[in-house]
Parts: structure tokens; sequence; C-alpha cells
């Protein structure tokens, strides 16, 4: 005999062949898309890390803008020492300095924002900065305290280069009564003031001290 045909396949063989010819392309393109989200998923961590990383490193660096004689803003170089800022700089900060600390005023907001002023212009934990935490406590000189019967209103003397980084300050403070607004008393003051440079890397505190000067430490006299 001839030889036999092959024998016909099942009709679950043909339908399970009909299946895998219908289906089996798709199930190829869903591995391939798979991998693809997959590989979009692990690029956008790798961006990410990226990211934070680069804002957590970045650094910001203080630069003191001068006006030529047209008024035209023209950038310097970042100060690297104390001797870098013009002696009219330090002169205006210190004095500032001074009357944000030292003023006594009864509208309480505008004290708070004197004295939070002075912060950006102290490290934390620093002589100074211990120095204006314990003024602060002490009864005596309060500002809160002392704004319930008197202001004080600073009157800046003089301010001049000791040596190095160390500045004098003179300044009065005029004490009025709250109810009169009489003057009370009059009291003059003297104090070397010792500077420091800040390497600032936050961008609210570079707002509020472009310079980084800060009052490392002083120590302040009555004179009369």
């Amino acid at each position: 005999m001839s030889g036999q045909a092959s024998p016909r396949p099942s009709p679950e063989a043909r339908a399970r062949a009909a299946w895998e010819d219908r289906h089996g392309s798709l199930a190829l393109e869903r591995d391939r898309w798979m991998r693809a989200a997959m590989a979009s998923l692990g690029l956008a961590a790798l961006a990410t890390g990226f990211g934070i990383w680069a804002a957590v490193s970045t650094e910001y660096v203080p630069y003191v803008v001068t006006v030529d004689a047209l008024n035209r803003p023209a950038a310097a170089l970042a100060p690297r020492e104390i001797g870098d800022w013009p002696d009219a700089v330090v002169r205006h900060e210190l004095a500032e300095f001074v009357r944000d600390w030292r003023s006594v005023s009864s509208d309480a907001r505008a004290m708070e924002g004197r004295l939070l002023r002075i912060q950006y212009l102290l490290e934390q934990g620093s002589a100074a900065d211990s120095k204006v935490l314990e003024w602060a406590r002490d009864p005596d000189t309060s500002p809160v305290r002392v704004a319930t019967t008197h202001t004080a209103d600073v009157g800046i003397v003089a301010v001049n280069l000791l040596g190095g980084r160390s500045w004098l300050v003179e300044w009065t403070e005029t004490r009025r009564s709250r109810g009169g607004g009489t003057i009370d008393e009059v009291r003059r003051f003297q104090g070397t003031f010792v500077l420091g440079l800040r390497r600032i890397d936050d961008d609210a505190i570079l707002l509020q001290n472009p310079l980084g000067l800060v009052v490392e430490d002083f120590d302040i006299v009555r004179t009369e």
C-alpha cells in the first residue's frame, strides 16, 4: 500500500493554532511596550535623581553690585575677606544693625521686623548670637518689656575701623515715655564689633544679606 495520508488535526488543535496566530503578535507587542515603558521609567528616575542632587549641591555666591558715575550697575567680584568691602558699605551695614537691634518702638510689628533683619547678620550659635539672645531675655533690656513704658530712638554718632576685622561704633539711645512722649533719658554707648564672612547657600538669606557680612562677636559699654 502507498503511504497513508497524515491524520487531520483535531478541531481543538486548529482552534489553538488560530488563536496563537491571531494573538501571538499582540503578546509580542505587549512585551515590547512593557520593556519600553520600564526603560522610560528608569530614565525618568535617573533625571529626577540628578535634579535633586543638583538642587542640593547648588551654591549661592554673593556679589557686590557697584554703581558707576552714570548710575549704571556694574558687577564686582565676590568679597573674599573683610577688606574687600568698601568702608562706606561696612559703616552702613553696621549702623543699620545697631539701629535695628537697639531701637524700641511702640509698634510691635515694626520692632519684630527689625529684630528679624538682624538675624541675617548673625551666625547661629556664635558669640554675638548668644549675646543678642541674652539681651532679649534680660528683663532690664528686653525690647518687648521696655516698650510697655518707653520707646528708644538710636542715633549713630560714628563708625570707625579699629583694625583687621574690628570696628568701633558709637551711638545714643534717646528714651521717651509712652504717655507724653517726653524725653526721659539720653544714653550713650560704645561697642566693638568683630566682623566675618558668611558662606551663603540659601537664596532667602542671600536676598537679605547679599554681602555675606556677619557680626561674629561684640562688646558694649555705656559711656554716659
